[in-house]
């Protein structure tokens, strides 16, 4: 039986894992929240949709405590904690050598930090649009539909690429390979380097950011750094593209009435992201001598907020 693990079984790990174990496969959630694993191990994954309420046995452990080789290992951590947790599973055995490791986490540069563990040819990339949430522990929020692109992350294809790609589909998780993921990956940065940090610094929804009469002209320029910034990474990006994506948004029945995952981890008293969208960004612009005086600003004011929770 292929084995599946999903290391991080929050919001959005929650979400897939229990789709390709509802689709049949043999799936573990992995993941530090006690309270979480106990619940889920004892009453299920509880589900609510727009129509429905149901329940989906599947088991879960705790990281400490994972024991198992898995031939599919999606990493959802938080992009803090992912190095951690490849580090551990390599160690106690749990990654062979035809383990695909799939990250699926927000930000930029997981593969450099992630081929430190296992070898680039394992390592597959993808970018997802779908939503979900955390009503509590064991009890997920899964609204909307979504889609997933993903490739393996030296651009190569190979049969592990189509039997991924095959199980998300059998999940029913709208996925497809993509011949350029990295510029959807940076797309969705962009995004979220934009709305994630304004939401946050500003305490404001979507809708409420994207309202002020002048936003365009606070967002366009930090845009306008992370496309000077990618294309001299090789990405090949469009500034007007990008602000159409971001302002697309903006409306209720978008996404306007959301806080972004940035603002819900600083106001439920977690560290953000933000080194892996702007503070990411800034990196490579420093490494690359281009000067991005908007993003450096946004990662440390961002760590100013952070210091009342540390």
């Amino acid at each position: 039986m292929y084995k599946v693990g999903i290391a991080g079984a929050g919001a959005m790990g929650g979400r897939i894992g229990t789709a390709i174990k509802q689709a049949g496969y043999d799936v573990t959630l992995i993941d530090n929240w006690e309270e979480h694993v106990n619940r889920i191990n004892e009453h299920g994954m509880e589900i609510q949709t727009e129509t429905d309420t149901y329940t989906v046995e599947i088991p879960a452990v705790l990281t400490k405590d994972v024991s198992e080789k898995f031939d599919l290992i999606v990493i959802l951590t938080k992009s803090m904690q992912s190095e951690d947790m490849l580090q551990h599973l390599q160690e106690i055995g749990c990654i062979h050598e035809d383990t695909a490791i799939l990250s699926m986490m927000n930000g930029l540069g997981h593969e450099e930090r992630l081929s430190k563990y296992v070898p680039l040819s394992q390592i597959y990339l993808a970018v997802t649009m779908w939503t979900a949430g955390l009503r509590g522990p064991g009890q997920l929020l899964l609204e909307g539909e979504g889609s997933i692109d993903l490739q393996r992350a030296d651009g190569q294809n190979d049969e592990r690429t189509d039997f991924i790609l095959n199980v998300f589909n059998e999940a029913k998780l709208n996925a497809q390979i993509s011949q350029d993921v990295f510029k959807s990956i940076w797309a969705k940065a962009t995004v979220n380097s934009v709305l994630n940090p304004l939401c946050t610094i500003l305490d404001k929804t979507i809708y409420e950011v994207g309202s002020y009469e002048a936003s365009n002209q606070m967002i366009r320029p930090l845009v306008e750094e992370i496309v000077a910034v990618g294309i001299a990474k090789g990405i090949d990006l469009d500034a007007q593209a990008l602000m159409d994506k971001v302002e697309s948004t903006y409306p209720k029945e978008a996404q306007g009435l959301h806080y972004p995952s940035m603002h819900q981890d600083y106001t439920n008293g977690r560290l953000t992201e933000i080194d892996y969208l702007n503070g990411q960004i800034a990196a490579y612009g420093k490494e690359l001598n281009i000067p991005t005086p908007l993003n450096t600003l946004i990662t440390h004011l961002i760590h100013e907020l952070e210091m009342k929770i540390q």
